[in-house]
């Protein structure tokens, strides 16, 4: 053998052979496809129609675009959403704020993500009119179920201060989300609060013993989307995906809204005039809003107004609970909150 000092000499053609080798290793490596990789499973607890942007999304294939593999989860409402995320039952929930507040005031470990609606009519006070309901007046002494601390619980103390009635005015019948509609067809109940398509299908079912006390703008209701800080804070780069899906789901129900309803009406087991109702009644637009603060702020009023211990809660700084980058980075024009 003959050891060679100084600079290695190679052969022409074998220089040629081994630098085509690697670079044809070299774009193997760098232009595999990525559907190569393993997706990035999320897992997302979900409520009422409100949160329609994520079948959507699911339905069209824009998570699985975005390497996304999605498991949603339905829940009955958008409190046991909330609380089955908190619960650690999956990643992320949609809810009203009415949930997040009251979470917001004894605990810190979730961040808000985006906004995925709004709406200022979705739920509504249904009332016995065959017991002789027929206005706000009427109430005093009747019994209203609902359940606590939701949007159907601000609503309607909205309604009584609106109407010159007072919180002792009305005997409150607290119930699990499933149970308000039971009560009221039982006749155990005068009225309840309760949401869009359940109303509908409840006043059909009663005919003119039941009607609805016209609240319209006294409650507006975000329907968010929010995590467990932990898995937020170190999940950018999926929640910019997760973001980017539903920002595609919003273009696509503007754009093909006949579509998009029935992806919903297929979702929640709803028909076609019931989900058409819904959407009249809901903006989807993903986004974090200014006004998103002002909603916030009333409600977290009115339920530390509620408490009877003391001290009382303190009003949060809201701003620690919204995760802007996400949304800010996928959409930039649909984040307006001052920061």
């Amino acid at each position: 053998m003959r050891c060679v000092s100084g600079n290695l000499s190679l052969s022409q053609p074998f220089l040629g052979r081994t630098t085509l080798l690697l670079a044809v290793l070299f774009s193997q490596f760098v232009f595999a496809p990525l559907a190569s990789h393993a997706a990035d499973r999320v897992s997302v607890c979900y409520g009422s129609a409100s949160s329609a942007l994520l079948p959507i999304a699911r339905d069209q294939g824009f998570f699985k675009a975005e390497g996304i593999e999605i498991d949603l989860r339905p829940y009955t409402s958008g409190k046991n959403s909330i609380q089955a995320m908190l619960d650690g039952k999956c990643d992320l929930a949609t809810g009203a704020q009415a949930p997040v507040v009251h979470h917001s005031l004894s605990r810190k470990d979730f961040l808000i993500v985006a906004n995925l609606s709004i709406s200022d009519d979705f739920e509504k006070i249904v009332v016995r009119s065959d017991r002789g309901i027929n206005g706000p007046a009427d109430l005093r002494g009747r019994k209203i179920a609902l359940p606590e601390f939701t949007t159907q619980h601000y609503l309607l103390d909205t309604y009584l201060q609106t109407n010159g009635l007072k919180v002792q005015d009305v005997q409150r019948v607290y119930l699990h989300h499933n149970e308000v509609l039971k009560a009221f067809q039982r006749g155990e109940v005068d009225g309840i609060v309760h949401r869009e398509p359940e109303v509908r299908q409840l006043l059909e079912e009663f005919g003119n013993k039941a009607k609805v006390l016209p609240s319209r703008s006294l409650c507006i209701s975000a329907y968010l989307l929010a995590g467990k800080r932990d898995f937020v804070q170190k999940n950018p780069a999926v929640l910019k995906r997760v973001l980017r899906a539903l920002l595609r789901a919003e273009d696509y129900a503007k754009k093909e809204p006949d579509k998009a309803r029935d992806i919903a009406a297929r979702t929640y087991g709803a028909d076609r005039e019931e989900i058409k109702k819904i959407w009249t009644l809901h903006n989807y637009r993903v986004s974090l809003d200014q006004s998103l603060f002002l909603l916030l702020e009333n409600m977290a009023r009115w339920e530390i107004g509620l408490q009877t211990s003391t001290p009382r809660s303190v009003m949060p700084n809201y701003l620690d609970f919204i995760y802007l980058d996400g949304l800010k980075a996928s959409r930039p024009e649909a984040v307006t909150i001052i920061h």
